[in-house]
């Protein structure tokens, strides 16, 4: 039986890669629709898609994923953030959808870590607190959603915004520029790709999985040692080394404040035998392959 599957913010790093992914699932009939084709903030469009979305899922990727850009127009990100997330949820309510939550695990200050599933959250910048209250209303407005705190990821090639993405243009300039050494922070993490996020949060949804999960990358890094595998990957490291140097040093003004480090416990996902993930390590080079970043090897530059 075909189950449809609506994406929001459908050409987001997350959501591109949902919709790539769903391809894998022979049942699922896919929409994923970017801001230019639903605004998740308008009530009208979103329950547009009532109808078609009936008895399907809502993979509700939309959202202001930029922390500092949160910071600088807190208006716009409880708009899109809260209001968009109580449309999709009255969206999932009035057609009997079943709702996805992507949620973040900026939620939490991370001063314990491994985070327990059951660890009460607790942002330290205006988005957690944001990404918590919508993840709230969808609690109370829905009797069965599936709600996935999921960590810092990479993907989406060009949409990447997160450090991978940032990152690796930066350091190709200074290479390139003749710098043998590149200052990275020591912040701890789980860089997880896209793909396999969404790959498992779709592989849930088609068990019919429902209530909170965590799901990351099997490992931790910190950014200087996933910026150094990055050099591995792409054919950099006789040409440059990273220092590691204290995330303090690097990382500027910035308006949300990040935990230093972050690691989650996915053990209800291992214990319902629905943790697909693997190592960041074969994740991040098997992101690095695509052709995308062809521009960026070494070979290529000379």
């Amino acid at each position: 039986m075909t189950k449809k599957i609506l994406i929001t913010g459908g050409k987001g790093m997350l959501g591109r890669s949902a919709a790539k992914m769903a391809g894998l699932f022979p049942r699922f009939d896919v929409r994923a629709l970017g801001h230019d084709e639903l605004d998740v903030t308008d009530e009208k469009a979103v329950m547009s898609h009532a109808d078609w979305v009936a008895g399907g899922w809502i993979f509700h990727c939309a959202a202001k994923v930029n922390v500092e850009g949160c910071a600088q127009d807190p208006e716009g990100a409880r708009n899109t953030i809260v209001g968009g997330t109580r449309n999709a949820a009255k969206l999932a309510l009035e057609s009997g959808a079943r709702l996805l939550y992507p949620q973040s695990f900026l939620v939490y200050d991370a001063k314990t870590c491994p985070i327990a599933e059951d660890a009460q959250p607790s942002p330290l910048s205006l988005y957690g607190e944001l990404k918590y209250e919508a993840e709230n209303i969808v609690a109370e407005m829905l009797p069965d959603p599936l709600m996935i705190r999921m960590a810092g990821f990479f993907g989406g090639e060009a949409a990447d915004k997160n450090f991978v993405g940032r990152i690796i243009p930066v350091i190709h300039k200074a290479m390139m520029d003749g710098a043998k050494s590149f200052d990275v922070g020591d912040r701890v993490w789980q860089p997880t790709w896209t793909d396999d996020l969404a790959y498992n949060a779709l592989h849930m949804m088609d068990r019919g999985a429902s209530g909170y999960y965590q799901m990351a990358c099997l490992g931790s890094a910190s950014f200087a040692e996933l910026a150094h595998e990055i050099t591995v990957a792409l054919g950099w490291s006789a040409q440059i080394s990273i220092n590691t140097v204290s995330a303090s040093a690097v990382s500027g003004d910035e308006l949300g404040k990040r935990p230093d480090a972050a690691i989650l416990s996915c053990k209800r996902l291992a214990d319902d035998r629905m943790n697909l993930q693997r190592s960041w390590q074969a994740s991040l080079h098997a992101y690095l392959r695509h052709p995308y970043f062809d521009t960026y090897r070494l070979e290529n530059q000379i």
